[in-house]
């Protein structure tokens, strides 16, 4: 299993180097809760538009969660569990990449 890294100006300036981080890679940082505006006051806004928007989606079938080094620490995992890992695969973190497409 893969360990979680460390994000630093070094990490940064090497992961860039290879274009962008955000189309290679997923980050997460600590939830704040009710400092979000994403915050229901109940749980994580984001995770429930993405499971609303993939509901009803044609979508390949399930292979199961992947290995991942955030789950232990991931707010959607926490809150929706094994349908919060599968849709994080479609979430795009890199708008600029996804213009370029």
């Amino acid at each position: 299993m893969r360990t979680p890294m460390q994000v630093d100006a070094g990490f940064v300036r090497r992961a860039r180097a290879h274009g962008s981080p955000e189309a290679r890679m997923r980050f997460s940082s600590p939830c704040v809760e009710g400092s979000c505006q994403q915050w229901t006051g109940e749980g994580c806004g984001v995770v429930l538009k993405v499971l609303a928007a993939l509901d009803g989606a044609d979508l390949p079938a399930s292979v199961g969660l992947q290995p991942c080094v955030i789950r232990a620490s991931c707010r959607w995992w926490e809150e929706k569990g094994a349908p919060a890992c599968e849709a994080c695969q479609y979430v795009v973190t890199d708008q600029e990449a996804l213009a370029a497409e």
